[in-house]
């Protein structure tokens, strides 16, 4: 092995990223593996024909003096701004309250210009599905795709991915696997919605109350979306894991029905309607640990499962892996 060893990290979300990116300069190599056509995971960006929306993770905050720092440091750069959208709580298109006092932040056009700019320092390979980790003997690791093919040997592995996906690729790496297996994750059923025209409501985002709905946020990027009134719908984890297996279709018209209930607003026909189920959407008992790294195996996962299930604790994680490595690299590459 050279002095300088090389890591493969699997999952390009926020944890991924920042882990991949805090590494450059310190290792020979960081090769990211994403499954998806874009980075970013739960804050990616979904398009529906003209119409694009963010239906991850609308907002996010911050607690954690480095990740202060760290947002200062992209608002400088450009790529976030504080939110001072209206955001109120509703039932049945009553107003309960209204929530002004929390500082949010969005990405700047989008939430996924967050890893785009993150990405664009990385050697990234998109729509590859790393399914198989395979421990060399004389040290490292082989990867293997969804088809068998080899991907590459590797000094050190990082897994940035979901709880239930670093239970599989960790298999043989009993301390990790275990504690992944614990965590618990929540089901989320998405809606995008266009109008045509306004739908004249006054608040820009809500907390739902008494509903299928948990959140309901309008959405604007882009000319094309001009004029257009966008709309983001999550359901609540109690209702997606009751509907996890239904038709795209029925989800659909269960999720518009809410949102006319929620906002006691008369049936629109929407110009465009899409749906997408994220089926590991937010860890409900963290692991309470910054990340994991076995030492011996050079190998290690980090993710907002480890910490909080916030954007703040998958960056927090990914920096807490990349310090992890760095300490293994000086005590076994020096």
């Amino acid at each position: 092995m050279s002095n300088k060893p090389s890591v493969a990290i699997i999952g390009a979300g926020l944890a991924g990223l920042t882990c991949g990116t805090a590494l450059q300069g310190m290792v020979d190599n960081v090769r990211i593996f994403e499954k998806d056509v874009f980075p970013g995971g739960r804050i990616s960006r979904f398009r529906a024909g003209d119409y694009e929306f963010n239906h991850g993770a609308q907002y996010f905050t911050v607690n954690n003096p480095l990740f202060w720092n760290i947002v200062s440091a992209w608002q400088n750069e450009g790529i976030v701004r504080p939110w001072d959208g209206w955001i109120v709580e509703l039932q049945r298109g009553h107003i309960t309250n209204s929530d002004m006092s929390t500082q949010r932040f969005v990405g700047a056009p989008r939430m996924s210009k967050i890893v785009e700019n993150l990405a664009r320092h990385c050697d990234l390979v998109t729509s590859t599905n790393i399914v198989e980790l395979e421990r060399q003997e004389s040290g490292g690791w082989r990867l293997f795709n969804e088809r068998g093919d080899y991907q590459g040997l590797f000094d050190v592995v990082i897994v940035a991915t979901a709880a239930n996906e670093a239970v599989e690729l960790c298999r043989s790496v009993a301390d990790i696997r275990r504690a992944a297996d614990n965590v618990d994750m929540t089901v989320c059923w998405t809606g995008m919605f266009a109008f045509e025209r306004p739908l004249n409501l006054p608040y820009d985002a809500a907390f739902v109350l008494d509903s299928p709905l948990s959140w309901i946020s309008r959405y604007h990027y882009g000319e094309q979306q001009a004029g257009a009134d966008c709309w983001v719908l999550h359901a609540t984890p109690e209702w997606s894991q009751q509907y996890v297996a239904s038709f795209r279709g029925r989800v659909m018209n269960a999720l518009l029905d809410a949102f006319w209930e929620a906002t006691d607003l008369a049936v629109h026909k929407p110009a465009s309607a899409s749906v997408h189920c994220w089926k590991h959407a937010l860890p409900i008992n963290p692991i309470n640990e910054d990340s994991l790294f076995d030492e011996s195996k050079g190998i290690g996962a980090c993710g907002d499962w480890c910490t909080a299930p916030r954007i703040e604790g998958a960056v927090l994680s990914g920096f807490s892996m990349a310090d992890r490595v760095m300490k293994y690299v000086r005590k076994h590459h020096a």
